[in-house]
């Protein structure tokens, strides 16, 4: 009798569909992980503004409105606008990045930060412009 090695068909279609579903599972939470890590990058990027305006306000006694008046660099992809309601008092800015749609980080330092604590970064999704939840 004439054995051949190898699979038979059955045997390999078992296994493919096997890894198919594993990758089904796995997928998600990869593209999970690399959103939580977009938005660690808008979360540092603030921090780092934040450093920084308060060297300009160190030099100039009141915060900058315009990102290119700081000494940082920001990440790509990273959008951040600075507001103010009073530059000598303090400051707001929300960060987005544009391969994570419908998030942004935000601080704030002085009477804008009310009600949380002055430079805390707090992260939300948003829906139609509008902060809805934060997210931790």
């Amino acid at each position: 009798m004439n054995r051949r090695k190898g699979f038979t068909f059955v045997e390999l279609l078992v296994v493919m569909l096997l890894l198919g579903a594993l990758s089904s599972m796995a997928v998600p939470r990869f593209r999970e992980y690399k959103t939580r890590a977009l938005i660690a990058a808008m979360q540092s990027d603030l921090a780092n503004l934040k450093i920084s305006e308060e060297e300009y306000f160190a030099d100039h006694l009141k915060y900058a409105t315009d990102t290119s008046l700081l000494e940082f660099r920001k990440t790509v992809n990273v959008s951040i606008a600075l507001t103010s309601q009073d530059v000598n008092g303090g400051y707001t800015a929300i960060a987005t990045h544009a391969n994570v749609p419908g998030r942004q980080c935000q601080t704030a330092i002085g009477p804008e930060a009310a009600p949380r604590e002055a430079g805390a970064v707090v992260c939300f999704v948003t829906s139609g412009g509008a902060s809805v939840t934060p997210t931790p």
